[in-house]
């Protein structure tokens, strides 16, 4: 039997990886009676790093290990680190099998045979069974189904093999939770798509294959029970199956403990009354769905084979937010066939109308395997012949398109989906005969002040809106609103510590602070936190202000609003900011209101 290391090298720290676990756990599971102390001395590992980390410290620790196959779990982000891992590998241990596996390589194996004399094996599909088979089989690898690999001169290519029975798949984490704090945790519940879309890999398997429900309920009791922050299913469609989707929401709000977050990505015509009702019973904060929209252009979803219902998508996303206890993202995709710039701006408007909690924007990339990798020529598109294989152009959309619209994501990122610019942003698109115009103004006036060449802080961003506001062709009242909106803003966010030279902000006196907080005592808001601090340290938990302008405030979200009795020369409004209870969508501080009369 022999010795293996599989690697897991991820787009960032705070990312897992999935497919190493899985395989560890069932090479392990079939070969566990070749070992007493399987535990103590196991025959598979695996190590997990990311692409920021040095290639010489990785190199370095995989070279501390004593294993005759090495496993590399090969994505867009890691291939280029992997492949310069691999000749490294082979310089130093030449009789070590290298062995690739995942998207990257799984629809081209005999072209990344051929290119890379350093690579043994290449897995095509699933991992875990072919490399328990590798391993069983090392050195007849003519039994082994669902591989090509390197024989003397010659590279043979195995037949693929059926995907496996979901059931056999071994659970990945226990007891090995305790790696991946700080992480988001992947997990599945179904393998396979309904559906086809031509720039995704997984319209090339057809059909779902589900896991037993008995086995899901058990695994996520373990991450409800380990409190885990996070977890994100990678279900390609969680609500393929009506009845599987709502046994698992039901499950999990019966087990809620208050923390965990589970993010599923749907498919919108498969959300129905039950569904919305399941949905309806959740804890504000408890489920998190993901929508991939991609386009409005019927041309376009024609030709990606993507049958989005237009008229229904914002109706659903409608009834979703309705409820105001789930988090909805909304995805689009820049650089799809015979989207051009001026459709593609429909695409952003009829998007963005739908108010998502985050606007997901993305651009394409020609996946090997997925079927817009074979009609790239037909439709012109030209893109990086390195990974991740981004549009550079298509017949329709021009290189300095593509740039254009690189700047209009930026913008989004950074004063959308930051959460940090809600109330101002909301205010400021209406300037705009178009959602779309703002944040290609945005990108304009962020190349213009240099902000592309500089490393920003969060006070500079504020900045840079109010830099923004000030250039705008719109009354001067108009200007000193949108500025207000800014400060309120930037309170909300995080206590000001350090205020710009246009913020109006008042640091509230200490007595009053104390008289503030004393009325919110009496009126029993915020109790816990009066149980645990001093009102000293309580006031450096909150920001507290004064509301010169009442009626431009009045739609703020405020959880409370209190009426007291004003002490001498203190009458006013007053706004406070709980920064330890922050909202789940924003993640903005709770907010009271105090009237003193």
């Amino acid at each position: 039997m022999k010795n293996s290391l599989l690697i897991g090298i991820n787009a960032k720290y705070i990312h897992s990886n999935l497919a190493i676990r899985y395989i560890q756990k069932y090479v392990e599971q079939q070969h566990i009676d070749n070992y007493e102390h399987v535990h103590e001395k196991s025959y598979i590992t695996f190590q997990e790093f990311s692409i920021n980390q040095d290639l010489e410290y990785i190199l370095d620790e995989i070279m501390k290990t004593d294993v005759d196959i090495i496993g590399f779990s090969c994505y867009l982000w890691n291939i280029e680190m992997v492949r310069r891992l691999s000749r490294n590998i082979k310089l130093i241990r030449p009789k070590v099998c290298i062995v690739y596996g995942g998207p990257e390589v799984t629809y081209t194996s005999i072209q990344e045979l051929e290119e890379n004399p350093y690579v043994d094996i290449v897995v095509k599909g699933e991992g875990e069974k072919i490399f328990a088979d590798i391993v069983k089989n090392f050195d007849a690898l003519s039994e082994v189904k669902g591989i090509s690999y390197r024989q003397e001169d010659q590279i043979i290519d195995q037949p693929c093999c059926m995907g496996m029975d979901f059931s056999e798949v071994i659970f990945p984490y226990e007891p090995q939770l305790d790696q991946l704090e700080h992480r988001i945790i992947y997990y599945e519940t179904s393998r396979g798509c309904p559906f086809n879309c031509q720039y995704c890999l997984s319209s090339v398997e057809k059909g779902v294959r589900f896991r037993p429900l008995a086995l899901v309920k058990k695994e996520l009791q373990f991450f409800i029970d380990a409190k885990v922050t996070q977890v994100k299913l990678v279900d390609r469609t969680f609500n393929a199956k009506r009845e599987h989707a709502l046994s698992i929401m039901e499950y999990i709000m019966e087990k809620d403990q208050g923390i965990t977050n589970f993010h599923f990505e749907v498919a919108p015509e498969l959300i129905d009354e039950a569904f919305l009702t399941c949905l309806a019973k959740a804890r504000e904060g408890l489920f998190q769905l993901e929508i991939g929209v991609q386009s409005s252009n019927p041309t376009t979803l024609s030709i990606i084979q993507r049958k989005n219902d237009l008229a229904l998508i914002p109706r659903v996303v409608e009834r979703v937010k309705a409820l105001s206890n789930t988090h909805i993202h909304l995805d689009l995709i820049a650089g799809l066939p015979e989207e051009d710039l001026k459709t593609f701006k429909d695409s952003f408007d009829y998007v963005y109308a739908m108010e998502p909690d985050q606007f997901q924007l993305g651009f394409l990339k020609i996946l090997k395997g997925a079927g817009l990798y074979y009609l790239a020529k037909e439709y012109k598109i030209k893109y990086r012949d390195y990974p991740p294989y981004e549009v550079l152009s298509t017949r329709v959309l021009p290189f300095e398109d593509v740039m254009q619209l690189k700047r209009v994501e930026e913008m989004v990122e950074t004063f959308y989906n930051s959460g940090l610019f809600n109330q101002t942003i909301k205010r400021l698109v209406k300037e705009y005969s178009r959602s779309y115009n703002l944040y290609e103004a945005l990108g304009a006036f962020w190349i213009k002040q240099g902000m592309h060449h500089v490393k920003h802080n969060k006070l500079g961003l504020y900045q840079f809106i109010y830099a923004f506001i000030q250039q705008l062709e719109c009354t001067k009242d108009n200007k000193d609103t949108y500025v207000q909106w800014l400060q309120m803003d930037y309170i909300f966010n995080e206590k000001p510590k350090k205020k710009a030279d246009w913020m109006t902000m008042t640091f509230v006196e200490s007595t009053l602070q104390r008289y503030l907080l004393e009325v919110l005592e009496q009126n029993q808001v915020w109790q816990e936190e009066a149980k645990e601090y001093t009102t000293k340290q309580l006031s450096r938990m909150y920001h507290i202000d004064r509301i010169e302008h009442k009626e431009l405030f009045s739609a703020l979200p405020f959880r409370y609003q209190i009426d007291a009795v004003a002490r001498e020369g203190e009458n006013g409004t007053y706004i406070l900011v709980n920064y330890g209870r922050r909202d789940f969508i924003h993640n903005n501080g709770e907010l009271v209101c105090i009237n003193l009369e």
